[in-house]
């Protein structure tokens, strides 16, 4: 015999596992691109200051998620970031041999097309 409690549980069960595939289809999960993440997460040099120096300023672990996102758009993961391993193919590409996404992942770091390549 079912008793009311666990009719109760089943109930609460079925309707928490409803809500989370309504989340999940109509897209309430966490941002998985840069276009999705949260921009007021990403920090910006100010005017005038080098983002380069700007931004070798963090570890890995102290950018934001957006942030990171941002990077890894560029190929830039933490064992690369900290030194651990090769920079990625984005370092030697001109401005115009980046991706669109690649160029837009950069402006929004702080990145522009002069100062791009204007880097070693």
């Amino acid at each position: 015999m079912i008793t009311t409690m666990s009719k109760l549980s089943g109930v609460m069960y079925l309707s928490t596992i409803l809500l989370i595939g309504m989340g999940l289809l109509l897209g309430c999960g966490t941002p998985s691109s840069p276009d999705e993440q949260d921009m007021s997460e990403v920090r910006q040099p100010v005017e005038g200051e080098d983002p380069e120096a700007f931004w070798d300023e963090f570890d890995w672990k102290d950018l934001t998620p957006a942030e990171q996102a941002l990077w890894g758009v560029l190929g830039w993961d933490e064992a690369s970031w900290q030194g651990e391993a090769d920079e990625p193919a984005s370092e030697s590409k001109d401005w115009s041999e980046l991706t669109d996404e690649e160029r837009s992942s950069a402006g929004k770091l702080g990145y522009d097309e002069t100062y791009w390549d204007s880097l070693p």
